[in-house]
């Protein structure tokens, strides 16, 4: 007889908070107008305000065209493979790739959530602030034990800390450029990072969602680029190329036993990526004229929004913020603006709370783990530069 208890690895996962601060703004937004005469300034959702290129949107029509909607090939399509073994090899500096180094995925949430489930019930590790799906969902649904490894007040990385948790742990999660600080990791800690984890025979999942979203000339320097085996690349199309919707991703390593298991995962729940999105990501690796157009005039746009968040921000008297080189994201400290009095929820929502109250709608910081928790995360994805100026003076307002 069944006794009522399903599945801990299911009951245990939680919907993002940043779902649930999404839901509460639509609930106070008609109020809030209705009052004040203003709309809501939203801070708080990793959301792209730009449309998918069209070269990739006629990529896909003419899949569709062309009949290509049946059952997909398990781990991917060749040609789709040849282009992302080609684009890891230009972009990330990765040689010596082939087909069998790769598996196609739903996103780089479905990569992810199969690279942790590779290591059910053991121990793993990764920076804090910790991306909150991560917390919220991939690490319940493989039952790890987690370790946060936080990083110093300004985002740097305590190497000796490191490698006291690096000696225990069967994996550890890097994701840059980061979400929710903006760090890019240079090429001198990821090199740091990947040697400790191949001291001590410790798995890599690299998270490079946002690797093409950086600023002020930085590059981003992909772990995967270095020659240790068991580094798994978990990338996404969603970022570079305002893709969120389409859920088309990748994993990619040179541990070939892993491809194997990640696509027997990726067939047992969703039988393999359909067809015709294949085709129209082989057209978005492919047509690097396109490509450069697009992520250009995106990236440069999204720079000119985070030089005015940050410039703002930094104008706000108590507010500490460190200015990020990647991402679309900043995660400044509010510290100073706190009661001392306050401690435990009251503090965590005392910012968070304020700032809602004024028609701002951000992510508090105890979202990203047990450590930051007097950090909130602005989010400047769908923010015009006139929404991120009157988010500022509400601040100013406030505190």
């Amino acid at each position: 007889m069944f006794d009522g208890r399903f599945s801990d690895s299911l009951s245990n996962v939680r919907m993002s908070p940043i779902v649930s601060i999404s839901e509460e703004v639509r609930k106070r937004a008609p109020q809030f107008t209705q009052t004040t005469g203003k709309k809501f300034v939203l801070f708080q959702r990793g959301e792209i305000d730009f449309s998918t290129p069209r070269y990739v949107v006629e990529a896909a029509k003419k899949a569709l065209d062309a009949g290509f909607t049946r059952y997909p090939k398990s781990g991917g399509e060749d040609g789709f493979k040849d282009a992302i073994i080609s684009k890891l090899r230009d972009f990330n500096r990765v040689d010596g790739l082939t087909r069998d180094n790769v598996a196609v995925t739903y996103g780089g949430q479905e990569a992810l959530e199969l690279s942790f489930k590779l290591f059910a019930g053991r121990k793993g590790a990764g920076f804090a602030p910790t991306w909150s799906c991560a917390l919220e969902n991939f690490i319940p649904y493989a039952d790890i034990d987690f370790v946060e490894v936080p990083l110093k007040k300004d985002f740097s990385v305590d190497m000796t800390g490191l490698e006291e948790v690096v000696r225990d742990i069967a994996f550890f999660y890097l994701n840059t450029p980061q979400n929710p600080t903006g760090k890019i990791f240079s090429e001198e800690e990821v090199r740091a990072i990947v040697g400790l984890c191949a001291k001590h025979g410790v798995f890599v999942v690299s998270d490079e969602a946002y690797e093409r979203i950086v600023y002020d000339g930085q590059r981003h320097f992909s772990p995967l680029s270095l020659p240790y085996e068991n580094i798994i690349g978990c990338y996404t199309f969603s970022k570079t190329y305002a893709m969120t919707g389409w859920r088309l991703g990748y994993v990619a390593t040179r541990n070939k036993r892993v491809i194997d298991l990640v696509r027997l995962g990726d067939y047992t729940q969703t039988a393999g990526v359909v067809t015709f999105l294949q085709h129209a990501g082989k057209e978005a690796l492919e047509n690097r004229v396109e490509e450069e157009k697009a992520v250009t005039a995106m990236v440069s746009e999204f720079q000119k929004r985070r030089d005015a968040l940050y410039e703002g921000l930094k104008s706000v008297e108590g507010v500490e913020v460190t200015k990020p080189r990647g991402a679309f994201y900043l995660f400044p400290s509010f510290s100073a603006l706190i009661p001392s009095g306050l401690s435990g929820q009251e503090r965590t929502m005392y910012a968070y709370d304020r700032l809602m109250d004024k028609g701002v709608a951000t992510v508090y910081g105890s979202c990203f783990g047990r450590h930051f928790g007097d950090n909130l995360r602005f989010s400047f994805s769908m923010t015009t530069l006139d929404e991120i100026r009157e988010g500022v003076q509400r601040i100013k307002e406030i505190f």
